[in-house]
């Protein structure tokens, strides 16, 4: 009895309970995915059953443009209603971050209070710290994380390019370029008006206009980071999965403005 009940609830195709069963006119079931795909791999104008190959007219593709859409909002409703409501819920993992001045790069300039950064002109005199970003314009947070969830945000205002994520706390200080997850660093850049995640390959992500602040929310035990357009309320990018056996330190970096340019700041938002 269990196994016929069983064989009843199985698709042909895929040989596994049915997902979001369809059934065609010579009665046979199966998975609509698995229909879809058998379908893709035809051109004919006729839809033929995969197991006793009769045939009927394809449904039009308004028809199954709309299914689809309807299977992925059943599917993944819930994650949309989360991310536009990421201001609120994300609240209660946020961190009261500071930077870490002795790792600041010495052509970054640290505000009274920690937490804001912006590019000087000239070197300033620092001690030689074996903390300190050497070729890199960047600073770390001063928290690191090896549990937990963890949540800030960043002004990024009129600064032009900049970089934000997390690093491993052991990454090259004298490191002169590629902030790659290959080197230890899950972070999201602007170049030239653009957002690129430096992901392998790199991605290139289109960024609101409007973007002036950066939400970043770090779940070690998921293994991932997400990154927000806090304004929109909208998730920019998902690094996942996440995976390091070192603590995860905040990175904050700024590209040196040109010669005629007013050097603006990042500001981790209280």
């Amino acid at each position: 009895m269990a196994k016929s009940l069983r064989e009843k609830a199985t698709c042909p195709v895929c040989l596994d309970f049915f997902s979001n069963p369809i059934s065609l006119s010579c009665a046979h079931v199966f998975c609509f995915y698995c229909i879809l795909n058998w379908v893709s791999k035809r051109d004919d104008s006729k839809l033929t059953c995969p197991l006793c190959r009769g045939s009927s007219e394809k449904p039009p593709v308004e028809e199954w443009q709309i299914r689809i859409l309807t299977l992925l909002i059943k599917q993944h409703g819930p994650l949309l209603e989360l991310s536009l409501q990421v201001s609120s819920e994300l609240q209660w993992f946020r961190e009261d971050m500071t930077l870490d001045a002795a790792t600041a790069n010495s052509l970054l300039v640290i505000s009274d209070d920690r937490r804001s950064v912006q590019c000087a002109k000239t070197h300033h005199d620092m001690m030689e710290d074996p903390r300190q970003f050497t070729y890199l314009t960047c600073v770390l947070g001063m928290s690191c994380f090896s549990s937990g969830r963890h949540y800030w945000e960043v002004e990024v205002g009129e600064v032009k390019e900049w970089s934000l994520g997390v690093c491993k706390e052991s990454v090259d200080r004298k490191r002169k370029s590629n902030l790659s997850s290959k080197h230890g660093f899950w972070t999201i850049s602007m170049k030239a008006g653009a957002i690129h995640a430096n992901s392998i390959p790199e991605r290139r992500i289109p960024a609101s206009p409007g973007l002036q602040r950066v939400g970043i929310f770090l779940d070690v035990e998921m293994e991932e980071i997400k990154f927000f357009d806090v304004g929109n309320d909208a998730l920019i990018y998902t690094y996942c999965p996440l995976s390091s056996l070192e603590r995860f330190s905040p990175f904050f970096f700024l590209e040196l403005p040109g010669e005629s340019d007013s050097s603006a700041a990042l500001r981790i938002c209280p």
